[in-house]
């Protein structure tokens, strides 16, 4: 039952960090808007979870921080170039930030995905999640796991797309880059539910021996 619900909180995680600004994003270029009103839209969306969090938590949330900066540093990019080049390498730029935070946070304290999960739970059982995290090495090596799934994907995706940019003709890579960006996120998901449910697999044998 635990492994369900911590299944349940990382996916809740990536709809509300991940999927709301990108499907902002997304959406909006699909009906047409530039890419700096796009961008626009998704870095206030971003914001508004930033502010939402800390009004409610009276804390920083870092993980949002994280999404928010991803597009705050697109939109950024987008004002003070008009090289379409960099324009379409600022993508590679804001998925690379993102892979390098997902890795670094493995090393340096909790992962980013811990942080996610755990802002999914009610107040009362955020300290349950703390507790879990010092006491429990399978709750620690999942979210460790997760988080260097994703870190992993962004990065190698960042990296391949910026070398496609400046190899590739600039029309090939307008339709090819969101497409890139949009797959390594559908991949990261994939693999985070293929993970927990092996993990909820092997630790059911260990339950029904108790």
């Amino acid at each position: 039952m635990t492994e369900k619900r911590d299944t349940r909180n990382v996916v809740r995680a990536l709809i509300w960090e991940i999927g709301a600004p990108v499907i902002v994003y997304y959406a909006l270029h699909l009906f047409g808007a530039s890419a700096l009103l796009s961008l626009a839209a998704a870095t206030a969306v971003s914001l508004g979870r930033i502010l939402y969090v800390a009004a409610r938590d009276r804390r920083l949330d870092g993980f949002a921080a994280l999404m928010g900066a991803m597009f705050g540093i697109g939109l950024v990019l987008t004002l003070i170039t008009g090289d379409p080049r960099v324009t379409l390498a600022k993508d590679s730029v804001t998925t690379g930030v993102a892979g390098v935070a997902f890795l670094g946070s493995c090393v340096i304290g909790r992962p980013l995905m811990f942080a996610a999960a755990r802002r999914m739970l009610p107040e009362a059982r955020q300290a349950e999640a703390d507790e879990r995290w010092r006491n429990d090495p399978g709750y620690r090596s999942r979210l460790i796991a997760l988080s260097l799934i994703w870190g992993g994907i962004l990065l190698t995706e960042a990296l391949v797309r910026i070398v496609l940019v400046y190899t590739l003709p600039v029309d090939v890579m307008v339709g090819l880059s969101h497409g890139l960006q949009l797959a390594a996120i559908g991949l990261a998901v994939l693999c985070s539910m293929v993970y927990m449910r092996q993990t909820r697999r092997q630790a059911a044998p260990a339950r029904a021996m108790r």
